[in-house]
């Protein structure tokens, strides 16, 4: 490893309820300052994490408690990583409101991958970019 590239991970274990997407956002928004985004990127970060967590809560009817944010942090480049248990990612592509969300997340991130296979939506963004 390069001694000059940061390599952190920050996780998150948040209930399925409305109230703790807040949480998440100041996560995103500590995490993207610590690495070094500006003050735009840093509120695209926000938005774009609120947008998936809404999205799942607004979707997930299946008894699942909870999901896991995970922020990895690799040089100038973060890359967020929700998974759960029981929770189908596929419901991003069920709606023409989900698919305006996913054009929010793809417009405001460098990138956006919906991994149905390992049940995970990942979202990455490198400064300046």
């Amino acid at each position: 490893m390069d001694g000059n590239i940061t390599y952190d991970n920050v996780a998150l274990i948040l209930p399925m309820k409305r109230e703790y997407v807040s949480t998440a956002r100041l996560t995103a928004s500590s995490v993207a300052n610590r690495i070094g985004f500006n003050i735009d990127e840093i509120e695209d970060i926000k938005v774009a994490v609120a947008e998936v967590c809404n999205i799942i809560l607004s979707k997930v009817t299946n008894g699942a408690d909870q999901y896991r944010v995970c922020f990895d942090i690799q040089g100038n480049t973060l890359r967020i990583t929700f998974t759960g248990e029981n929770i189908p990612f596929d419901c991003f592509k069920d709606s023409l409101e989900n698919e305006y969300g996913l054009y929010i997340m793809k417009a405001l991130m460098d990138s956006v991958e919906l991994c149905n296979n390992d049940d995970s939506i990942v979202m990455t963004k490198k400064i300046g970019e």
